[in-house]
């Protein structure tokens, strides 16, 4: 018999993690295992009667969240990466423990919902999906990669970066997390996340699998691309390139640069192609390549962000440093090719001239010639588009999911 599940995420639809986590509460739901979903902040926009999802107190998240961030500028750093402290949390372990819960599975749980302390005082069989490396590092989400990097050796306050400044708030971060928890299952996303895991300092010894984020593949499915255009009065005429970033064009690590670079490339090929932003709206932006952008700011819903998927003949992704991005994944289950620089969770995606194009990374040459083979396709016989959605249903679909993470819910309850 399944277990009792409780999810615990800092939000049910807001990012990426947090569409993640409920997408697989969703498909434990409808698989017929007992889950339930506790959150910081839920989204009522999207709230139903069979969601099973709960917010704490609103107040204390904003406190929590509030004062986590004014703790994160004691500390400065060229690294500027999301931080979070995590000293401050909403939510009490004691809650968690007198649950009916057989197994608690961690999402992203910082920003003021769960503090390092009261992860430590979980009782219950813990499992942790991790979708950055904010559980085996200091206070960063992403860090630096190289081979004396902190995460990897330890944080100690000889080895520093010489370029911080303030209190070392990732040292003492990181020697909380050393104290306070006890190895879990973890869970990551990607074979890049995977291997992190494994050379880590903090985890290194902790039993880790690697399984995929869960895709309603029925929701983000093959649909008439002029159709999906007339819906969203985008031009039937023209090559259409998708890109979605939470953080808008100046989120550094979304790449919108690189695109921006590999854009003027693409134009004596393809000279009417046209850019769909999904994301924060920049009205004072001027695009040096000069073709033409369609800001649509932030779209809510899966269903919309379907209908942009279909809407493009191709969605780039290029990302400097990412996990397992869902655009990546809902684009391919679209049907759609993916074009994206050879990193992280991007190369379990992406099939290499078989689903998309992976460009060596940062080289704005090979995303460009990537983004015409793509263009290229979609406009004969959809090759790449027809393998991608075939290997969607085969990898990512919720059954096969499911299945996976009660396996280790299994190994966790031993």
């Amino acid at each position: 018999m399944p277990p009792t599940v409780l999810h615990l995420s800092t939000y049910d639809a807001n990012g990426g993690a947090g569409r993640a986590a409920y997408a697989l509460h969703s498909a434990m739901l409808a698989a017929g295992v007992d889950s339930t979903m506790r959150v910081a902040r839920m989204d009522k926009s999207a709230t139903n009667s069979d969601r099973e999802v709960a917010a704490g107190s609103d107040l204390r998240f904003r406190v929590a969240n509030r004062l986590d961030r004014q703790l994160w500028r004691l500390q400065r750093s060229p690294n500027d990466t999301w931080r979070s402290p995590a000293r401050f949390g909403s939510l009490n372990a004691n809650e968690i423990n007198r649950s009916n819960a057989d197994v608690v599975n961690l999402h992203w749980v910082t920003a003021g919902f769960l503090s390092i302390k009261e992860i430590g005082r979980i009782t219950k069989p813990i499992i942790w999906s991790v979708y950055d490396m904010w559980p085996f590092s200091g206070t960063e989400h992403y860090g630096v990669s190289a081979p004396d990097a902190r995460w990897r050796t330890g944080y100690t306050k000889t080895n520093r970066p010489k370029d911080e400044r303030g209190v070392d708030i990732d040292l003492h971060a990181w020697e909380q997390k050393k104290e306070l928890w006890r190895p879990s299952q973890v869970v990551a996303a990607s074979t890049w996340m995977h291997e992190a895991v494994q050379v880590s300092a903090l985890m290194h010894d902790w039993p880790v699998s690697t399984i995929s984020h869960v895709i309603d593949c029925e929701m983000f499915q093959p649909a008439d691309m002029f159709a999906a255009r007339n819906a969203l009065g985008l031009p039937a005429d023209v090559p259409l390139i998708l890109f979605l970033a939470g953080g808008g064009i100046h989120d550094a690590r979304k790449g919108w640069d690189l695109l921006e670079q590999a854009l003027g490339k693409i134009t004596p090929t393809f000279p009417t192609v046209e850019v769909v932003i999904v994301g924060p709206i920049d009205e004072a932006y001027t695009n040096p390549s000069g073709i033409k952008i369609h800001w649509r700011g932030i779209v809510n819903g899966n269903a919309a962000l379907a209908l942009h998927y279909n809407a493009a003949n191709v969605t780039v992704v290029p990302s400097r440093e990412d996990n397992m991005p869902l655009t990546a994944m809902e684009a391919q289950s679209c049907g759609k090719p993916v074009v994206a620089f050879a990193i992280g969770g991007l190369n379990d995606i992406v099939d290499h001239n078989a689903t998309g194009h992976l460009a060596a990374a940062n080289n704005t040459d090979d995303l460009a010639q990537g983004i015409i083979n793509a263009i290229n396709d979609s406009q004969s016989d959809n090759a790449w588009g027809q393998h991608a959605r075939a290997r969607a249903l085969e990898t990512w679909s919720p059954a096969t999911v499911v299945n996976q993470y009660l396996d280790v819910y299994a190994r966790a309850q031993k």
